[in-house]
């Protein structure tokens, strides 16, 4: 934990101007607008916090607008959202490894490249021709198939799973019981039940600066490659199926699941608990509601929900049309019953 510092220092720190309070007051900690205690700084940025701002034990408050508050200091920024995630760098915990460089315990091949500064933890495999940049840290029991490729300053959480031939970015950040690489579900249908194994025999590349969440699966593709595009982040307990390629700078939240060779746009915005038919084109800018089937292409820069998606304001509609449906049955029986 960062050692307690002035406000003074933090609102240098996010080139804000504090309007409240005395410069020289110590900060110990960040926390939210709700829970924070004496000598914590929170962040004001959502108006269903409101209410919290007048009880808030916090001693200070970053908001990009004049707030009146119960705590004692209110440092004023242009973007409160950023501004607090830079303090929780400021205070982030020290997490690493108690184990340094590569331990005994990891097995490494001899054909594997490693770059400076590699950190290997505990009971890692790293197989034939993998080639690791450097400032990598793959935790204690990773496996790296076969010619796994890893830019620099990668961050690869323990238990991940990385199978042959995937490719990873720079910048990377993959959380545990991550599988990357397995085999799509491809199979011939037979009529006896004897279905046939089609052979996976692709890949996937992920781009620069992605996050993938914990316990996500991203298929190899049959031929070509599974790919994700730059600055792209993905929530928990995602599905992406072979031959899907996401573009660069989507949002994907928890128990999406995308089926085949769909293609996704840039920017694009996922809801929690999607579900993507395959062959599909998702365009750039798109934005898909929580809970949506997804079952035809989406126009770029549109928002749609619902099952079958459809535009968001049509889904409104027929969700108030259905609360309706009661009151007008209601009518319908007895228009029926004065005949």
């Amino acid at each position: 934990m960062t050692k307690p510092i002035t406000i003074k220092i933090i609102a240098d720190h996010l080139n804000g101007k504090i309007i409240k309070g005395n410069p020289d007051s110590i900060i110990t900690d960040v926390s939210s607008i709700q829970d924070a205690g004496e000598s914590d700084i929170c962040y004001y940025g959502n108006k269903k916090y409101f209410v919290f701002l007048s009880s808030t034990g916090a001693k200070a408050v970053i908001t990009a607008e004049p707030v009146k508050t119960s705590a004692d200091c209110v440092i004023l920024v242009k973007e409160a959202y950023d501004s607090f995630r830079k303090v929780l760098h400021i205070f982030k915990p020290d997490r690493t490894s108690g184990f340094d460089l590569i331990h005994c315990s990891s097995v490494i091949h001899e054909s594997a490249k490693l770059g400076d500064n590699v950190k290997v933890g505990p009971t890692a495999v790293i197989d034939r021709d993998c080639v690791i940049g450097n400032n990598c840290k793959i935790g204690a029991g990773v496996v790296l198939g076969p010619m796994v490729a890893l830019g620099e300053n990668c961050i690869v959480y323990p238990n991940v799973t990385l199978l042959a031939g995937v490719i990873i970015g720079q910048g990377v950040i993959i959380h545990s019981g991550t599988v990357i690489g397995s085999d799509g579900f491809g199979f011939v249908p037979d009529p006896k039940g004897e279905h046939k194994k089609i052979p996976q025999n692709g890949n996937v590349v992920i781009g620069d600066f992605v996050e993938i969440g914990s316990n996500c699966s991203i298929d190899r593709a049959v031929s070509g490659s599974t790919k994700i595009g730059n600055h792209t982040k993905l929530d928990n307990l995602i599905q992406v199926a072979h031959n899907v390629c996401i573009g660069q700078g989507c949002f994907i939240a928890a128990q999406t699941g995308i089926a085949g060779s769909t293609q996704v746009g840039n920017g694009v915005v996922f809801g929690g608990q999607v579900g993507v038919g395959g062959h599909l084109v998702i365009n750039n800018g798109a934005v898909i509601g929580a809970k949506s089937g997804v079952t035809k292409d989406v126009d770029a820069g549109v928002t749609v929900s619902g099952n079958p998606a459809r535009l968001h304001t049509d889904t409104l509609r027929l969700g108030a049309a259905v609360t309706r449906l009661p009151k007008i049955i209601e009518v319908v029986k007895k228009l029926n019953s004065d005949k």
